[in-house]
Order: C-alpha cells, then structure tokens, then sequence
C-alpha cells in the first residue's frame, strides 16, 4: 500500500505539494485521514498479522524506476512511500 508521511517528514521544497494535494482531495470528497511515519506504519502492519513488512521510500523507488532518463522526468522526495507486507 501506499501512504505519506506527515508533512513535518517531507522535505520542505515537497510540503506545498502535499498541502495542495490534501486540499484537493477534500475538494473532491476523498479527504486524507491519516499520515504516517514509517516505523508507526509497520507497527501498525505487524499488528494487524502481517509477518514480513518492510518501508520503500519513495527515494528509493525514484531511484529504481527513474534513473538514467535523459529527459529529467523524477519524482520528489518523500512523495508517496511503500509499505510491503506479507503474511
């Protein structure tokens, strides 16, 4: 699943782009309940029966899927993160 990190998380160029993103979900009637910190998220995996969890950062997926393209294109920091989680 995906999830953000509370806005005091985010690196402060991201923190207006996460408070639009908010507004407009809540204009759209798909407000943001909850954000999460990555070791509150896991626990939260664990407790729920999950066995092997595990936090994807989503610099680590920029990394992954963007590197190498010549037109610049990547995603900022602390965007949307991962949470991997099995039973």
């Amino acid at each position: 699943m995906s999830f953000m990190l509370p806005s005091e998380l985010a690196d402060p160029e991201v923190r207006p782009a996460i408070e639009r993103a908010v507004e407009a979900a809540r204009a759209s009637g798909t407000p943001f309940i909850r954000f999460f910190r990555p070791a509150e998220i896991l626990a939260l995996a664990r407790e729920a029966g999950f066995r092997d969890v595990q936090h994807v950062p989503a610099a680590v997926l920029a990394q992954r899927y963007f590197a190498g393209r010549t037109d610049g294109l990547r995603p900022p920091n602390n965007a949307e993160e991962l949470l991997v989680a099995t039973t």
